[in-house]
Formats: C-alpha cells, structure tokens, sequence
C-alpha cells in the first residue's frame, strides 16, 4: 500500500521525476563504467604480475626479501613443495634461482640479473616464455638462454648466437660458462627485457653452484586479489624459523599503493556523483513536500501518524533511488556490452609503472563491485536527500497545513 502511494506521488509531476532519474541514472552509469573500467586495468595487471612475474605467493629462506644473498636459499624445495600442496590444494608451483652476473660477446659486454626457471611450470607465452624470435626454453635442453630483448639488441646477439657469462659462484669463486641464445623474449616489463638472461633451473643452479633455489612461486586459483587466507595457510606449513612467506602485494608494495590510489579516485567520482545527485534529489524531495502540505495536514487530521508520514516520504525517494539505479546499471552494462575492450596504445605510451609493465588493450566487464559501489552511492545519496524532507513533513500541525493552498 505504501509503495502505491509512493509510486503515484512520484508520477504527480512526471517531468521533475524523470528529470531527477535521469541524473541519477546518468550517475550510476558513469559510476559503474568507471569502476569496471578501473577493475578492468589494474586487474589485468595483477592477473599479468601473479602469472608470469612474482606469482600470488612465494616462499624463500628467511630475510631472503629484504636482502637476497646468493646463499641464502630454500635448500629442500620438493619437501617444501609438498607441505605447500597439502596445505594449497589446487596451487600451481615454480622454483626460480635469482642472481647477478656479466654477459656479452666479444664486441659488447652488460650487467645482467640471471634467471634459473622450470620452463613446464611457467604459463605459456608469458614472461620469460613469451618469445618473439627463435625457441623457448625448454627442460630437454641445458646449455640454452633466452635474452630480454633489449638486451639482446644490446648484445647484437640473435638466437643461435653464443653468450660468455661472469659471475660469482656461492662459494665465492669465480663461475663462467658459455651458452647458446635459444631465442629472444618480451620478458614483461621495461627492466627485465633490458637486462634478464633465462637459463633452466638446474644450468643456473651449477652456474653459481647452488644445492636449492631462492623462490618457490605459488600461483593460486582464484582471480580475488586478496591472498590473506591463502598467506595464512602457506606459512601455516612453513618452518618461519628458516623460511619465509610473502604475498605478491608485500613483494611489490609500490603497485598497491598504486592500485589503492587509483581506485581511491572512483570513490571521488562516487563522492562528486553523490554531491550533485543528492542536492537534485533534495530539490525535487523538498518541493513535492511543499506542493503537499495540505494533503499532509489532511493525513494528519484523520489520525496518520508521523512516523507513517515519514516512511511515505523516504519511500518515495528510496524508490526513485531504486528506478534510477536499476536503469543506470543497465546503460552502463549495454555500454560495456557494446564497447567490449578499449585499445589505449593510441593514447598513451607504453611503458613500465613501478616495474611492472601496463597492458594497452583492456576487456571490459561489469564486476559486481562496481554496482555494489553504485548502489551504496544511490542509497547515500536518496538519504541524504529524503530524511530531511521527509522530517519536515512529519512535524507540519494539521490546522496550519490544512489552510496551505
């Protein structure tokens, strides 16, 4: 009964009705949009991090983050591996070996970081195995390296090139060894292309004469960015007196506070969308109120109560909030719909941000966060201007309100 009368109040003056939904609406879309476009980029850069850089997890010797020396190492990866699994069903696992050296030829010479990887456990086409010419790495074969590319440019060097590499072994003598280039890799980011040398695992592990690996990457099944459960578990399974245990967002703090920001500027345009909507919604609130003080006073008279009168008022702005919602959530979904992906490389230069290197194509889809966003904007907004209308309405005296012309 309730929402009838409010339904009919609402169509009294159809024109401001429609004029205040279609600024909410217009709100809520530019809301949802923006949101999904947001989760859209920094999710995919994420999604980009976890896979083919840092994993969602890893696990290294204790302090191994904070200062990585060669000798500090996860000395028995396959046990550690399999309290991992236990405790992560469903993980994906990596071993990596890190460490520094000198590569070149004969002409040219560079500081490079040396990366010892299981080619069958990285994903395919990504990062170190994301070739652009000659052939990935591959387990069967020892002796191969696959270059950043710009190193390689760097080196003038071509896959079936021969690389000369210097080092210090973890024993402190002096480690070389010659490889052939296999191929030639965007390695994922502006930094690692200009100096990463790939290797197998077991080549990079006698270059420097290790007996474990410094990370065991773990890639969760989830896309949700927040790994806090699954950190828990991992160092549930742990032995932290020697090992350590970090998320992705601990490893690369830089690029989520970045993150944060950016989405900390959503909620200013919600904020901006707030403001403006909830000063529309006020206006047409206050003067529906003001338009029927007579039928308050009436209603008044035979006996309504106030709380009754309020409730009516609040409906009637809740069920303009719940109209100008359902039908911006359903242009900003059309407009997703429609747009699909967005190809910023005309816009923008590519490049790395805090290491990491920002895709220019992007796919678009509504994320239930974003209308959850747009839907607590909405009730904030029919609130903040309802209640005081609505307040107004309840405490008008029916003798003075039933004179009102």
């Amino acid at each position: 009964m309730l929402l009838q009368m409010a339904w009919r109040n609402l169509m009294r003056n159809r024109r401001r009705t429609l004029l205040t939904l279609s600024a909410m609406s217009l709100g809520v879309c530019a809301i949802v949009f923006g949101h999904s476009f947001n989760e859209a980029t920094w999710s995919k850069v994420i999604r980009q991090v976890t896979e083919s850089q840092v994993g969602h997890l890893q696990v290294h010797g204790a302090g191994w983050q904070a200062e990585p020396e060669l000798g500090n190492v996860v000395a028995d990866p396959a046990q550690v591996e399999a309290r991992v699994a236990s405790a992560l069903p469903g993980a994906r696992l990596a071993q990596r070996v890190l460490g520094y050296g000198l590569a070149g030829t004969e002409k040219q010479s560079a500081a490079v970081v040396v990366m010892g990887l299981q080619p069958e456990r990285e994903p395919s086409g990504e990062g170190p195995l994301s070739v652009v010419r000659g052939r990935a790495l591959s387990s069967e074969r020892s002796g191969e390296v696959v270059l950043g590319r710009s190193l390689a440019d760097q080196l003038e060097l071509e896959p079936g090139g021969e690389l000369v590499m210097l080092g210090q072994a973890v024993d402190g003598s002096m480690a070389n060894d010659r490889y052939t280039v296999a191929g030639v890799a965007d390695a994922g980011s502006d930094e690692l292309d200009a100096t990463a040398v790939f290797l197998n695992l077991a080549d990079a592990q006698a270059f420097f004469g290790l007996g474990g690996v410094h990370q065991l990457l773990v890639r969760l099944p989830t896309e949700d960015q927040d790994v806090s459960a699954h950190l828990e578990a991992l160092r549930g399974a742990l032995d932290l007196a020697e090992l350590e245990g970090l998320s992705w967002d601990q490893m690369l703090p830089e690029l989520k506070s970045v993150v944060d920001q950016k989405r900390g500027g959503i909620k200013g345009l919600a904020a901006v969308v707030f403001l403006i909507v909830a000063l529309g919604v006020l206006n047409a609130m206050t003067m529906s109120t003001f338009e029927r003080t007579r039928e308050f006073g009436v209603m008044a008279s035979l006996g309504t109560r106030r709380g009754t009168i309020r409730r009516l008022v609040v409906t009637e702005a809740l069920l303009l909030g719940v109209v100008g919602l359902a039908v911006g959530v359903a242009l900003a979904a059309a407009g997703i719909g429609a747009v699909g992906s967005i190809d910023m490389s005309g816009l923008t230069s590519s490049g790395d941000m805090v290491g990491v290197r920002i895709p220019s194509v992007f796919e678009l889809r509504l994320y239930p966060s974003s209308v959850g966003q747009a839907a607590l904007t909405v009730l904030l907004t029919v609130l903040a201007g309802g209640l005081w209308p609505a307040w107004r309405a309840s405490r008008l005296k029916p003798v003075e309100a039933t004179r009102s012309v």
